[in-house]
């Protein structure tokens, strides 16, 4: 349906008309995927500026794919422009990297008027994140936090790991420095299953000799532990 507004008449370039079409038909799916990744979005907080590069990017990849057409100088040419731009930001959540991925995707079906790939694409992704965000696998079992804890006796770790086997999902140690008073500052990153026993594991370390100014800070779901 939405192919017959192309116009074969043109020769290398598509006309005005087209491609704002095109423009405007990756801005308006690349916001839809924007939303559902927001709304699908199970961590603390979600990046403001990820959100804007996920509706940006699909005009951005359009206007690149109209520009080179068939024209493979051209394509040469955009690939040596993009070369000297270095993206040094980092996607470590791979949820992330699939939604931009597929903000991309749209960019490039607006670009070479796969209009109709481009809406069932995006139905068809936004419907399936929906479905895995009230699915059993999209609800956040684990919930993590940062331990951290002054020791004066170093013979009482043993006790203090023995305890976080037994309350903990898993833990793992991340540093160790000096305390106050000539004790050791120990960092552990921790998983519990219920969100509600983090006070109780507070007030239960807090009771092991030469354990003192125990902190629990929660962390995003999206880390690695």
């Amino acid at each position: 349906m939405f192919d017959s507004l192309i116009d074969h008449s043109y020769y290398e370039f598509p006309s005005f008309k087209v491609a704002v079409f095109s423009l405007l038909l990756a801005f308006v799916l690349s916001t839809v995927i924007a939303f559902t990744y927001k709304y699908t979005f199970r961590g603390i907080s979600y990046s403001g500026n990820f959100f804007q590069a996920m509706i940006l990017s699909s005009p951005a990849t359009a206007m690149v794919i109209m520009s080179v057409g068939n024209n493979v100088a051209v394509g040469f040419g955009i690939i040596g422009a993009i070369a000297i731009i270095r993206f040094r930001t980092r996607v470590n959540e791979p949820r992330n990297i699939i939604f931009i991925f597929a903000s991309i995707g749209v960019g490039i079906a607006a670009g070479v008027y796969g209009y109709s790939i481009a809406i069932a694409g995006t139905l068809i992704f936004c419907s399936v994140a929906f479905m895995l965000y009230f699915s059993p696998h999209g609800k956040s079992y684990l919930y993590l936090y940062t331990l951290t804890f002054n020791l004066a006796q170093k013979d009482t770790i043993t006790e203090v790991v023995g305890f976080m086997e037994k309350n903990c999902d898993s833990y793992f140690f991340m540093s160790l420095g000096q305390g106050k008073a000539e004790s050791e500052r120990y960092e552990y990153r921790i998983s519990l299953k219920n969100d509600s026993g983090q006070k109780d594991l507070t007030r239960n370390l807090m009771q092991i000799a030469g354990v003192s100014n125990v902190k629990l800070i929660r962390r995003d779901n999206s880390e690695r532990l």
